[in-house]
C-alpha cells in the first residue's frame, strides 16, 4: 500500500468517526523478541495528534528523509482536512460512511492475506520432492542442448539429393543454402546458431532433431525429412553439424531458490483461496442477486441486432 492510500484511509476513518487522535487510534502491537521498536519522536503534531517515527513505520518502513518529510506533509493535510469535513457534517453523509467503512474493511482484509501468506512455509522434503518429478520436464532444471549447422531447404527429395552431391563434390553449403534455399536462414547463409534443442524440435520436427543430435560436429547429413511445425508441411534438408553444447540437468542446489520461489507461490494462491473457501461455508447461506450470477455482456460484446428490411 502506497502512503497516498494510507492516507486515504486516514481521512475516510477521520470521517467516519469524527476526530480522534493517532494515540488512541493505533494498534496494539506485540512487540517481537529481539526487535527495536520505532523511535517514538515526534514529527508532527496538531492538537492532540500527532505523528512518530512509528507511525512512519507502519506507513513506509525504512523510510528515507525525504519521503519521511512527504509522509508527514500529507498527514498534517490530512488531519486539517477531515477535521473540516466533521466541522461541516459531511461524517453524516451516507455515501462517505459507505465508502470510509470499506476502507477500513479492506485494510484489515489485507492485514489478514498478509498474515496468511506470511505463515506459509515449504519443507526441504517439498523442494526435494519437486526437484525429483520435474526434473526432465521442467526447461529451468533440465537445461536444454544448443545446437548450430547450416542447412538448405529443398521441396522435393530429388532436389535435396542434388544438392547433397554438390555439397560432397566440395561446394559451400552456405553459398547452396543463399542461391537455393526455400527457408528463411537462406538470408543468413542457412545458419542457425545456438539454437536450443526443443525450439528445433518444434520448428522442423522429431526425425531432423533426432539426426543432428545422433551427428558429429562437421558431419554432412541428408537429404532429412522436416516436418514444418503449425502445420506449414514438409521439406527435405541437407544439413552441416557445426557444434553442440550438451544439455544438462542441473543440481538441486542450482535451482532450489527457483523451486522455492515457484512452490511459495502456488501454496500462497492456495492458502488464501482456503482461506476464502471455509469463511463462505462458515457464513452459512450467502444471497447473489441473478444479475451478479449471470452479469450482462458489455454492449460491445453483445451480438448486434439483425435490420429487419421490407422490399
Amino acid at each position: 500500500m502506497n502512503c497516498e492510500n494510507a492516507f486515504r484511509i486516514i481521512v475516510l476513518i477521520a470521517l467516519l468517526m469524527g476526530a480522534v487522535s493517532c494515540q488512541e487510534a493505533e494498534p496494539v502491537v506485540a512487540p517481537v523478541a529481539g526487535q527495536i521498536e520505532p523511535a517514538e519522536d515526534i514529527l508532527v503534531s496538531y492538537g492532540d495528534k500527532k505523528l512518530t517515527m512509528r507511525h512512519i513505520e507502519y506507513m513506509q518502513p525504512g523510510a528515507d528523509s525525504r519521503t519521511i518529510k512527504r509522509i508527514a506533509d500529507w498527514w498534517l493535510s490530512a488531519q486539517l482536512l477531515s477535521d473540516e469535513a466533521v466541522k461541516r457534517g459531511l461524517d453524516k453523509d451516507p455515501a462517505i460512511r459507505y465508502r470510509a467503512d470499506l476502507r477500513v474493511k479492506q485494510e484489515y482484509a489485507e492485514g489478514l492475506k498478509k498474515h496468511v501468506l506470511n505463515a506459509v512455509q515449504v519443507s526441504e522434503d517439498q523442494l526435494r520432492d519437486f526437484y525429483d518429478q520435474n526434473k526432465e520436464t521442467d526447461r529451468q532444471i533440465n537445461k536444454p542442448a544448443k545446437l548450430s549447422f547450416t542447412h538448405v531447404a529443398s521441396k522435393t527429395l530429388e532436389e535435396s539429393q542434388a544438392i547433397l552431391e554438390r555439397v560432397k563434390a566440395g561446394e559451400d553449403i552456405g553459398a547452396l543454402a543463399k542461391e537455393l534455399s526455400i527457408d528463411y536462414d537462406k538470408r543468413k547463409n542457412g545458419a542457425v546458431k545456438d539454437s536450443m534443442e526443443t525450439n528445433i524440435g518444434r520448428r522442423f520436427g522429431t526425425e531432423f532433431l533426432n539426426a543432428i543430435l545422433q551427428a558429429t560436429e562437421g558431419n554432412i547429413i541428408g537429404p532429412i525429412k522436416a516436418t514444418l511445425s503449425m502445420g506449414k508441411g514438409e521439406r527435405y534438408e541437407v544439413v552441416r553439424v557445426e557444434g553442440k553444447v550438451p544439455g544438462r540437468i542441473k543440481s538441486f542446489d542450482e535451482v532450489k531458490d527457483y523451486i522455492k520461489t515457484r512452490l511459495e507461490r502456488v501454496e500462497k494462491e492456495k492458502a488464501v483461496k482456503d482461506l476464502l473457501k471455509s469463511l463462505k461455508e462458515k457464513a452459512g447461506e450467502i444471497y447473489r442477486a441473478e444479475r451478479i450470477l449471470k452479469p450482462e455482456a458489455p454492449a460491445s460484446r453483445r451480438p448486434a441486432r439483425r435490420r429487419m428490411t421490407t422490399e
